[in-house]
């Protein structure tokens, strides 16, 4: 059958046509006898994984995303798209109800975007007219098994980036600036590839890829770029003797004999850039037709694209910006302002950023050499555009512009979206889920680690579920061809120190060699494994994968993974500066082995195949959070087997203090997660939020502060609240100021009468009933009370200086508007089992337990529960809650907010001690405010600045 999809689709290369008539041709030129009813009746029947399915599969999300005239006007992505289809392929219902159950619109996040306003000039004839690297490049994705959604959202978010460049055959000269962020391990290389070939093609004839600061990392960027998307023709010998050879891409001849360019490398896999010296003519652009610019489309169009991938270093920039200067004193081809350049800064937050600050005297020190040198490099080719690509959302890059001489990304700030079949914080957080709710995601891949390494449920089961999950691999990939598991890792940090990775590692390997695989214990506790812990997790996360019937079934692919491993002193290996020759490099080998690192794995370095992670920190260590997030990425084929084992009670240095290094890091990824949803909110207003505007509106624990003699110049003037959740988790560690905001609280309600309410309604997808206790109050009074708040402790290290929800004040003060709201509820939930009550005005509120941040102790991680949040929602007029009760329906009205009230304490076990913290959540009802947010500057003569001296 898949013959027969594969010849009728092959009809339809320029859109949806006659399915009936397509197949009746196909089937004439096969010699078959298949009918339409028969092709449905196959493709109802066979599995998920089918091939043929699959091209049909891969066809509609083409055309459900193409830019066409076939398409009517319709909207990519879209029911009305895929109707349009169903039309012009005249499908009857049968057939439409196949298409809509088994091979659905896929409904793609879109890139976030927030930019200046920019010149037309990337359209779709110019993509489709000039996108022979592009359609190399994905053709080459595909073939490595890209599923066709996860290569049409990089083609739109590429398609995002690259026309906020310059076009490259404009009159004017000028530079775009802007910052690309990521999630971490989600394929940043892959996009910037994209944008490299999309570049080119649209004319861009220098690019500078800078490729991370080690030398390991600046091979791995030359060798991708190469493999995917130069291409054999156009290589010299450096990969003859690669492993993947074959698997490089081939244009079949060099581009320039198919009617395209060339690319010319400045750059090889081992060889960073070097001077030219007597070889200049490799940067010499020469025009065709030397009566019209370089840039001119006669000029430009025919001409080869330079391309280097530089390490990260100001010394090596500078032989590329020497090499430049000859050429320009030599007026060696064109000039230099003529040349559209690109250039591409991964890890852009690490070493780019200048990080000068005032010394003694108040005097600031000069740029850092690597800054210095990627400035120097913008300011000599006035053509080139600066892109930076950074998993680090509260990069220096962004949140501490210098000037608009420096490469703060004045232009354009593009979110990513999460990649389809990523791993990612969603993943191993339950980031919706209440205090008191199931914990699915930390369930199934989160092992909590406590006390001494040796204990049986720490490491030694690590490594066991590091052999179980490599034996369950070569189990999937001996029944599926398509699955093949090059690499399968485990990584185990602990420290930064060298000496701590040794003595782990000599640890791991004793561990590894008295496992006892081959018999006795060991196979006991694989099997225990097995049954317990990864068949649940399978069953509820396997998805389309297979799973064995019985332990018995892993017998020969055991034996398989454990020589894949190796022998215990052969299955470690130490990943440091001491111990480079160790570090494997998964290009040009596969690789079964435990890796234990430091620093040298935090970023830019992925680890492939990685499914068991050992994260712990021991005293002194100070990386804190560094190393987290490397058990994100893409895992095609065992995203059900990846496990992290975290330290939960793990020592900070001599302070006596734990961490719990899960919670923590839970904390720093429900910052970045609010930071991208702030940017989806801004980026969808009316009123244009250009990134220089966007600091100012990111809450201040997640900015790094300018440097001491700057600040930003774009000053949030007003915020329209309306129909927002508002919640400020900082709050005073002293007992003293703890008891003043219960005060303050007391005065609120004071004279108020307090009623205990039965709520009901559905909620979070279920019948619910939730007692609380309510209070009526003012707006007047709620502001007072905001007001004499006491944030956190003045005077400690990271004090504030002024009120976190100063912008909620002013916005209840209508200093931007009249925001309509008439009164307010505050809604005190009962909790099913509190840890003790609290008493205000004869009334007692459930007190409930929430955690600190160990990292920031001012601040608390969340307040408020999901559940509570439904019914405030309902109150407030933000959302309706279905089969509300009269009780609930009661407290609701068009212009009412809601303070949700918790007395809160931070004591997991014994009796909780008063006082309280008192800890609040405001829901701001809607409003006819027009204006969603409203901006000045500190200078007005500077509008443009993005930060201003304060010594002017």
């Amino acid at each position: 059958m898949f013959d027969v999809i594969e010849s009728t689709l092959a009809t339809m290369a320029r859109g949806p046509q006659r399915f009936a008539r397509a197949l009746e041709f196909a089937v004439e030129g096969l010699g078959s006898q298949v009918t339409q009813d028969q092709l449905l009746k196959h493709l109802k029947e066979v599995g998920p994984g089918d091939d043929g399915l699959g091209l049909l599969r891969r066809k509609l999300a083409k055309w459900d995303n193409e830019d066409a005239e076939w398409a009517s006007e319709t909207e990519k992505n879209s029911d009305d798209r895929r109707l349009r289809i169903y039309e012009l392929m005249e499908l009857d219902e049968p057939w439409q109800k196949l298409c809509d159950e088994r091979l659905p619109v896929q409904k793609l996040d879109r890139p976030t975007v927030i930019a200046t306003e920019h010149a037309v000039w990337y359209t779709p004839e110019i993509r489709r007219g000039r996108d022979y690297y592009w359609s190399c490049y994905r053709d080459q994705l595909a073939k490595n098994g890209w599923a066709e959604d996860s290569l049409i959202q990089l083609d739109d978010s590429t398609n995002s980036i690259v026309e906020r460049l310059a076009d490259p055959t404009d009159e004017k000269a000028w530079q775009s600036k802007g910052l690309v962020i990521g999630y971490v391990q989600s394929g940043k290389t892959a996009n910037f590839t994209g944008v490299v070939a999309k570049a080119a093609d649209a004319g861009y004839r220098l690019i500078i890829v800078l490729g991370g600061m080690l030398d390991v990392l600046r091979s791995q960027t030359q060798r991708r770029l190469d493999k995917e998307l130069v291409g054999k023709e156009l290589l010299q010998r450096e990969y003859i003797n690669d492993p993947d050879w074959d698997d490089f891409l081939s244009h079949g001849a060099k581009p320039s004999e198919k009617g395209a360019f060339d690319f010319s490398r400045l750059t090889g896999p081992e060889a960073d850039y070097k001077s030219l010296i007597y070889a200049l003519e490799a940067l010499k652009f020469e025009p065709h037709v030397s009566s019209e610019p370089f840039f001119h489309s006669d000029n430009l169009y025919r001409a080869p694209a330079r391309i280097a991938v530089l390490k990260k270093n100001s010394k090596i920039i500078q032989r590329l910006l020497t090499d430049l200067s000859k050429v320009a004193r030599g007026k060696i081809g064109a000039p230099l302002d003529q040349v559209p350049t690109l250039i591409i800064d991964d890890e852009s937050d690490q070493a780019s950023i200048n990080t000068k600050s005032p010394s003694g005297g108040g005097i600031v020190r000069d740029r850092t050499q690597t800054n210095e040198a990627i400035i120097s490099l913008l300011r000599m080719l006035p053509r080139s555009q600066y892109i930076g690509y950074t998993a680090t959302p509260f990069a220096n890059v962004f949140v501490d512009p210098s000037s608009e001489d420096d490469i703060f990304p004045k232009d354009f700030l593009i979110s990513l979206p999460r990649p389809v079949g990523y791993m990612g914080v969603s993943d191993f957080y339950d980031l919706n889920a209440g205090p008191d709710d199931p914990k699915p995601n930390k369930a199934d891949f989160v092992r909590g680690v406590r006390d001494k390494d040796e204990k049986p449920e720490n490491l030694q089961r690590a490594v066991d579920s590091y052999v179980l999950s490599g034996a369950i691999k070569r189990w999937r990939a001996a029944r599926n061809s398509k699955l093949k598991f090059r690499n399968h890792t485990m990584l185990i940090h602990l420290s930064e120190k060298q000496s701590d990775h040794k003595a782990m590692a000599k640890l791991v390997r004793a561990t590894y060699a008295a496992a006892g695989y081959d018999a006795g214990k060991g196979l006991d506790r694989l099997v225990k494994l097995f049954q317990d812990d990864f068949r649940p997790v399978y069953e509820r996360r396997g998805g389309d994968l297979e799973f064995p019937e019985s332990f018995e079934e892993l017998a020969i692919h055991l034996g398989e993974c454990l020589t894949e491993i190796g022998e215990a002193a052969e299955a470690v290996l130490i990943v440091n500066n001491e111990h480079k020759e160790q570090t494997p490099d998964f290009d040009q080998q596969s690789v079964w082995k435990i890796l234990v690192g430091g620093t040298k794995l935090s970023r830019g370095y992925t680890v492939e195949g990685l499914t068991t992670s050992y994260y712990r920190r021991r005293t002194g260590a100070g990386d804190t959070l560094m190393q987290m997030g490397r058990w994100f990425g893409f895992r095609r084929g065992y995203n059900d087997l990846v496990r992290l084992f975290i330290g939960t009670n793990e020592p900070v240095g001599r302070s006596g203090r734990t961490i719990d290094l899960y919670e923590a890091f839970g904390g720093v990824c429900r910052d970045e997660e609010a930071f991208r949803k702030e940017l989806e909110r801004y980026a969808s207003m009316e009123e244009r939020v250009l990134p220089v505007n966007v600091p100012p509106l990111v809450p201040q624990h997640m900015l790094r502060p300018t440097a001491a003699n700057k600040m930003r110049n774009a000053v949030l003037e007003f915020r329209n609240f309306g129909g927002q959740l508002s919640e400020s988790t900082y709050a005073p560690t002293d007992e003293a100021f703890i008891r003043a905001n219960n005060a303050a609280l007391s005065e609120l309600l004071a004279e108020k009468t307090i009623t205990e309410r039965e709520l009901v309604g559905v909620v979070r997808g279920a019948k619910r009933a939730q007692a609380a206790l309510t209070a009526g109050f003012s707006t007047a009074e709620l502001i007072k009370f905001l007001r004499a708040y006491k944030w956190y402790d003045p005077g400690s290290k990271e004090s504030w200086r002024g009120n976190p929800l100063h912008l909620q004040i002013e916005f209840l003060e209508k200093k931007g508007g009249d925001h309509e709201i008439e009164d307010w509820i505050l809604l005190a939930p009962r909790i099913g089992k509190p840890r003790t009550t609290t008493i205000i005005h004869e009334a007692s509120f459930d007190v409930v337990h929430r955690s600190r941040h160990t990292e920031q102790p001012w601040r608390f991680h969340t307040y408020n529960d999901p559940a509570h949040r439904q019914y405030a929602e309902h109150i407030s007029n933000q959302a309706d809650v279905k089969g509300a009760n009269a009780e609930l329906n009661a407290l609701r009205k068009p212009h009412r907010g809601v303070l949700i009230y918790y007395p809160v304490t931070e004591q997991k076990t014994g009796p909780a001690k008063e006082p309280f913290t008192v800890a609040c959540t405001l829901l701001f009802p809607p409003n006819n405010i027009r204006s969603q947010l409203g901006f000045t500057v500190r200078r007005p003569d500077k509008p443009g600045d993005a930060v201003v001296s304060t010594g002017d």
